[in-house]
Parts: C-alpha cells; sequence; structure tokens
C-alpha cells in the first residue's frame, strides 16, 4: 500500500506541475512575450504532442520489459528537469524545449506507473489501487492552480530579495517535492510484479481491445469537452466574474474528483464478471454523468448546479477509472507496458486535442438565445455518450465470445 500511496502522490504532483502554467501565465508573458496562439502552444500542444510521442516510443521498445521503479525514476527526473527549466527560460524557444521535457517525463511515467500497480497486485486489489493513483490526478489538478497563486504569493518575499522573478521560483522549487518522492520510491525494494514471472502473452489481440479503447476514451473525451468549459458556462449564464467561477469550481473540484475513483475502485473490487460488465458500467456512470450535466445547465438556482458539479465530478471518475480498469481486465499478463503506453498516447492526441474544440465548433451551431453554450455543453455530452453506448456495445458482445 506504501507504494501505491507514493505513486499516487508523483501522479498529483505531475498533474501540479503540468497544469500550474495556466496560473503563472500572465507573470511569464511579462518576462517572455507571446501572442495567445503561443501562450496556447506552451500550456498544452508543447506538452501534449510530446507525452503522446513518449507514451508511443514506450509501447513500442519496452514491450518485452516488466516495468521498474528504475524507469520510474527516470520518467519522475526528465517531468522535475523540465519544470526547474520553465523556471530558467528565457525564451519562447526555451520554453518550449522545458514543456516538451516534461512531456516526455510524465509520457515515461504515467503508463509504467499503471503497469507496475496492475502487474504487481492481486486481482482483487487492482481496482482499489488504480482508484488511489486516478485520485492523485485528479487532486492534483483541481489543486495546481490554487498552489500556484498560493505559492506565488509565499515567493514574493525570495522574489524581491534575489532580483529573480517570482515566477521563476514557482517552478525552480517545485521540484523539490518530486525529488523527495523519487527517493522514496527508489528507497527499498518490493516483491517484483508478476508480469516479470511470466513472458509476454502472444495472445494479444488489438481488434478486441479497440472497443475496450473507445469506451475507456469516451469518458476522457467527455473530461476534456466539458470541464475546459465550465468557468466560461458560469460567467456566461450564471453571471458570475471570472474569479469566483474559478473559486466555486475549484472547491468543488477539490472534494468531488478525487472521489470518483476512490468510490469506483471498492466497487469494481467487489464486482464478478467485471470483465464482460466493465463496459456497461463505464456506460451508466457517463449517463449518470450526462444527467448531472443538465442539472448544471438548467436547473435555475446555482445551489442547484452545485450539487450537479458535484454528481457529474464523481461520476466521471468513477466513469474514468473504470475504462482504465477495463482496459487493464483484457490486456494479457506480460503486455500492461505496451498497451497502456498506446492508449495514453491515443487519449492524448485525439482527446486532449479535439476535446474543447468539439465544444467550441458546438457552440457555434446550436442553441437558443442566452443558453446557447449550456446548450452546446449537453449536444457535445449527449453526443460522446451515444458513442460511447455504441462502444460498449461491441466490447460487451466481444468479451463474452472470448470468456
Amino acid at each position: 500500500m506504501r507504494l501505491v500511496i507514493v505513486l499516487a502522490m508523483l501522479h498529483c504532483l505531475a498533474f501540479i506541475d503540468r497544469t500550474m502554467i495556466g496560473g503563472a501565465l500572465p507573470l511569464i508573458r511579462s518576462s517572455v512575450p507571446m501572442t495567445d496562439a503561443q501562450a496556447g502552444w506552451i500550456i498544452g500542444t508543447a506538452f501534449a504532442a510530446t507525452y503522446g510521442v513518449a507514451a508511443s516510443v514506450l509501447a513500442v521498445f519496452r514491450r518485452s520489459h516488466p516495468p521498474s521503479r528504475g524507469w520510474l525514476g527516470v520518467g519522475v527526473i526528465i517531468w522535475t528537469v523540465g519544470s526547474i527549466c520553465t523556471g530558467l527560460a528565457t525564451s519562447l524557444g526555451t520554453l518550449t524545449a522545458a514543456r516538451a521535457m516534461m512531456g516526455i517525463g510524465q509520457g515515461v511515467f504515467v503508463p509504467l506507473a499503471i503497469a507496475y500497480l496492475v502487474d504487481g497486485a492481486s486481482a482483487e486489489n487492482q481496482s482499489k489501487a488504480l482508484g488511489v493513483f486516478v485520485s492523485g490526478a485528479s487532486l492534483g489538478r483541481s489543486t495546481a492552480l490554487l498552489a500556484a497563486g498560493s505559492l506565488l504569493v509565499l515567493l514574493e518575499p525570495l522574489a524581491n530579495q534575489s532580483g529573480v522573478a517570482v515566477w521563476r521560483w514557482l517552478f525552480i522549487l517545485t521540484g523539490i517535492p518530486n525529488v523527495v518522492a523519487a527517493g522514496v520510491l527508489l528507497s527499498k525494494r518490493s516483491p517484483a510484479p508478476l508480469s516479470t514471472k511470466a513472458k509476454s502473452d502472444p495472445r494479444l489481440r488489438w481488434r478486441e481491445l479497440l472497443p475496450v479503447f473507445l469506451v475507456a476514451f469516451a469518458p476522457v473525451m467527455f473530461a476534456q469537452a466539458i470541464l475546459n468549459w465550465l468557468p466560461t458556462l458560469l460567467v456566461r449564464e450564471r453571471g458570475l466574474s471570472t474569479v469566483d467561477a474559478a473559486l466555486l469550481i475549484g472547491s468543488v473540484t477539490l472534494f468531488a474528483a478525487p472521489a470518483g475513483p476512490m468510490i469506483a475502485g471498492w466497487l469494481f473490487a467487489r464486482s464478478h464478471r467485471r470483465q464482460e460488465r466493465m463496459p456497461l458500467l463505464v456506460l451508466i456512470a457517463l449517463v449518470a454523468a450526462l444527467v448531472s450535466l443538465a442539472a448544471v445547465v438548467r436547473v435555475p438556482t446555482l445551489i442547484g448546479a452545485i450539487v450537479g458539479m458535484a454528481a457529474m465530478l464523481v461520476s466521471l471518475g468513477i466513469a474514468l477509472l473504470g475504462g482504465l480498469f477495463g482496459i487493464q481486465l483484457r490486456t494479457p499478463r506480460g503486455e500492461s507496458v505496451r498497451v497502456n503506453g498506446t492508449y495514453l498516447a491515443f487519449t492524448t492526441f485525439f482527446a486532449v486535442g479535439s476535446g474543447p474544440l468539439l465544444t467550441g465548433a458546438v457552440a457555434m451551431h446550436v442553441g437558443r438565445a442566452g443558453t446557447a453554450f449550456g446548450d452546446a455543453l449537453l449536444v457535445t455530452g449527449a453526443a460522446v455518450t451515444t458513442a460511447c453506448t455504441l462502444a460498449a456495445v461491441i466490447a460487451s458482445t466481444t468479451a463474452q465470445q472470448t470468456l
């Protein structure tokens, strides 16, 4: 359990490091001039592209090797160096290189960590371990901007004394927790993952895995298409200020987002016939998220919208873990690194890049006056849920045929 907690902590730190640049961006732009398009490149593309490439390369070249703590440490070191280099960057080019390095490091760490947890846990504890690990990401994502803002205030005296911009200290010093956690990770040996005791299973059938991938992809797409636009929804259609919307969403997310994977981990550990039922469980959770989204958009009171938002985040967390766990159930022993690397590359290239864009495109063509943006979110969420339904039917049918 200690190892699970350490990996979840590193997963949390990974999401803080990748996300907090959004909170520091105005300060960075005062030192490194850039256009809005270039800022978008730094925040998203420079990181996501190299993350996807690193996960793809890992899937190819480490597919016959079991996950190891040494390689996990390599991933942490690379992304930590990238974070520190972000604080040292003096131009758009060096910022791009730093974000790319962070993407490479996390593209190595995350798929290996998932494989290490799955291969090292018993069948009953796999979903619990993944639930704790995924909750780390939810916690990191929800606290990143809050942590960045607080640290910028705390580091202001140091910046004034040193003459070094406060945002530079932010990225330089936040590498310290990564080093400490990596040291704990590498300090003690544990039993080898189960995949080290068995040869790679030659029965990996990508045609059977594809619908499972698509089921798991749907909640990720839903999250990218909907959650990134929630502040805009609250500002445009609820009349909140930008600051109030950010604080409200951050507060709700802080408590609700980690709860979903934790709940799912315990539920799935008690589910019989998990491989056959997992696509259906993901679909049910995603439908619940869509219904909760309707409450966020349609309920007239702000309290009702807050309750709907919390319910949506919990349901979405259950769906996200269910999709990831469903992939593990269909992955032959010894193929965890290959399969998880491929899946994470797939979701990074497509969901992260196209999710927000899809909602924006829909918003230009649907909706009534005053509720256009909420209508766009509902249409996008419904489309993703419909696609998940088709994939779940195919995946369940395939599971029944192979059991």
